[in-house]
């Protein structure tokens, strides 16, 4: 019996996230309905569209025109590393009941499609092995998906980019100048949608598009390529599309299937209430303990990028990115304060202002200056209660208190003792997500908080 109730509870919290997928502009309307809005992660165990989505807001900058991007409709799903917790998003666009899980979704979904500046949608999918128009073998036939650029219909009735099938061809070639290997060669699949009665794409995000009359074009990769592998393609298909839509861009990586490995793979950051404590995550512990967590302010949180969420789980939270596990953390419950956002502090013997929620590198050492009514804690740095006006330097540092792996990233830590009763900044909601379904805290966790000194904020110190 206690098994079957640890098993229920565990499936309770995991199916219990309602995360809401994110949209991101980039660039400036110039007033001509000519806006592209671009889709990832419309099925969770896509990696390769939602990043490549993602990386459209983090790591783009569109100079002409403007995109829409959202990069993680089925969040759920993304975390959960499933197809779609709720069934498949993807064919629910017909049809869907007010009581479907769903419904919300579907609808934001439909509102951006039908967004009067929206003239082209672009849905980015990972399918197995390698669309082929003829037979060669299991995983390359007419049957499969991957590395083919999909359309329902040749034409549609639309003021702009009505011939899909040139467009699209146009698209392909693109992409095959630039392959990594020639057995990826993508090519044109038109379901015909509509004139063969394709009961299955009738109910796709693509087709309620062109029922609406504007231009739709999915994308895939093939799931037997590495998640690298899949975002590049997407993007030089994505990127060709801009093209062909007159928009211009500037982007921070090479386009290669390094560069878009690098981009994914960098050190993600994670911001807490209001920017009171980074959480720089580069090759990170798998937990993090006595994290400060306020239980007189909201839960909010910003992250680097749209794929990253912080989740609530028992008595604790992860942070997840996309469908990969990125640490685990345990709190410890605070009033927090709000006496000051930054401090000056001593660093390798230069006068430093440093605000929280940022991260300084250190090459040889830092002090922090005494603060009436103050104490510092330097996490992994035991040397008293209060840790002010000590030189610090990373030999004094105990590696196992670090953030990431290496031992060369720590929090330095500010709390108001008790007594002192600060005049407070008027405090600004910089954050702007939430963790949901957050644990209640009983009475003993809210006395308890009370008694210990208030939580001001933090910042990291990175030694070199």
């Amino acid at each position: 019996m206690k098994i079957f109730i640890s098993i229920l509870l565990f499936l309770t919290n995991i199916f219990a996230l309602d995360l809401e997928f994110s949209v991101g502009e980039n660039g400036k309307s110039l007033d001509d309905n000519n806006t592209i809005l671009i889709f990832g992660g419309i099925q969770g165990d896509e990696p390769g569209g939602f990043h490549a989505a993602s990386l459209l807001l983090s790591d783009y900058n569109i100079t002409k025109g403007k995109i829409i991007v959202a990069p993680n409709l089925a969040f759920d799903s993304i975390i959960k590393k499933s197809r779609g917790s709720n069934g498949d998003l993807n064919r629910k666009f017909a049809n869907i009941s007010k009581n479907d899980p769903d419904f919300k979704t579907i609808q934001r979904i439909k509102e951006l499609i039908l967004l009067p500046e929206v003239s082209m949608v672009i849905n980015l999918h990972d399918g197995w092995g390698f669309y082929k128009p003829v037979y060669i073998d299991s995983m390359q036939n007419p049957k499969r998906w991957g590395n083919s650029s999909v359309i329902d219909t040749s034409e549609i009735n639309a003021s702009k980019y009505a011939d899909l099938e040139n467009i699209a061809k146009q698209t392909i070639n693109s992409v095959n100048s630039s392959l990594a290997d020639p057995k990826h060669e993508y090519h044109l699949k038109n379901t015909k949608t509509k004139e063969q009665g394709d009961t299955e794409m009738l109910k796709a995000l693509t087709f309620f598009v062109i029922q609406n009359k504007k231009a739709a074009f999915a994308n895939e990769a093939s799931k037997n390529l590495p998640v690298n592998l899949r975002a590049y393609y997407h993007l030089l298909a994505i990127e060709n599309y801009l093209k062909t839509a007159g928009l211009e861009f500037e982007r921070n990586f090479e386009l290669s299937p390094v560069g878009v490995e690098k981009a994914i793979n960098k050190e993600l950051e994670v911001k807490l209430f209001n920017d009171r404590i980074l959480l720089f995550l580069k090759n990170p512990r798998k937990t993090i303990n006595y994290v400060p967590f306020p239980v007189n302010k909201e839960l909010n949180y910003s992250t680097s990028n749209e794929l990253t969420a912080v989740i609530a789980e028992g008595n604790s939270f992860f942070i997840q990115y996309g469908n990969r596990f990125q640490s685990r953390i345990y709190p410890e419950y605070l009033e927090f304060s709000d006496a000051f956002n930054e401090v000056m502090i001593e660093l390798d013997n230069n006068k430093t202002q440093v605000s929280f929620g940022t991260k300084v590198r250190v090459k040889e050492s830092f002090l922090v200056p005494k603060i009436s009514g103050v104490r510092v804690n330097v996490i992994g740095f035991d040397y008293s209660k209060d840790e002010s006006d000590v030189l610090i330097s990373k030999k004094n540092m105990q590696k196992p208190y670090s953030l990431d792996l290496a031992g060369k990233i720590y929090r330095v830590e500010f709390y108001e003792l008790r007594w002192a009763n600060f005049q407070q900044l008027l405090e600004q909601n910089t954050n702007s997500k939430l963790i949901k379904n957050a644990k209640s805290l009983d009475i003993s966790t809210m006395k308890t908080a009370k008694m210990k000194d208030k939580f001001i904020g933090s910042f990291l110190v990175e030694f070199e």
